[in-house]
């Protein structure tokens, strides 16, 4: 479990560590907002990142509980182009490919409109979409809209590598991570 819950709360940790003692308003001179500080210091103190130091007056001055191996951000979500349509999809409520496209190149990520077209007809099949108004060739692409929000990690199209025996109608499959 990660203490942090995002890159600019794990990079105010970074630098707040070079300090001797840490109050809230220390936080404010990194350029982070009051309510963010506040929040920021509450959840290091409770998971243990902070010790309280007793300075006889009523403000809660926190000193760091350890300074050995600090926790690593590990961010929760799936940073690829699949990862950024999944996102974008979920943030809007109906969309077409190009919708999709356009909001999910981020990162340093470009996702084409083929790609997205591909990924929104294979969710389509796997049912994690609907269609909410079918195209009209020329004019118009169809707009969906997300039915099966399964989690923050997206949903990926998989290859299986096997051996077909037309004989039996057997597969057998060589991929030790899938079976069948």
């Amino acid at each position: 479990m990660t203490v942090f819950r995002s890159d600019m709360e794990a990079g105010v940790w970074k630098r707040a560590q070079s300090l001797q003692s840490l109050h809230w308003t220390n936080l404010l001179e990194l350029g982070v907002a009051r309510s963010t500080a506040k929040s920021f210091v509450r959840r290091w103190a409770q998971a243990g990142l902070l010790t309280r130091i007793d300075t006889g007056d009523h403000r809660k001055i926190y000193a760091f509980a350890d300074r050995g191996p600090q926790p690593e951000f590990v961010p929760a979500y799936d940073e690829s182009a699949e990862g950024n349509m999944w996102r974008s999809m979920r943030g809007l409520r109906q969309f077409s490919a190009t919708d999709i496209a356009a909001h999910s190149n981020a990162g340093g990520i470009q996702v084409p409109v083929q790609k997205a077209r591909a990924y929104c007809r294979l969710l389509l099949q796997s049912g994690h979409l609907r269609v909410q108004s079918s195209a009209v060739p020329g004019k118009r692409e169809p707009r969906y809209r997300l039915v099966n929000y399964t989690g923050p990690v997206a949903p990926k199209p998989r290859q299986i590598k096997g051996v077909f025996d037309a004989n039996t109608a057997d597969f057998t499959s060589l991929d030790k991570e899938i079976l069948l």
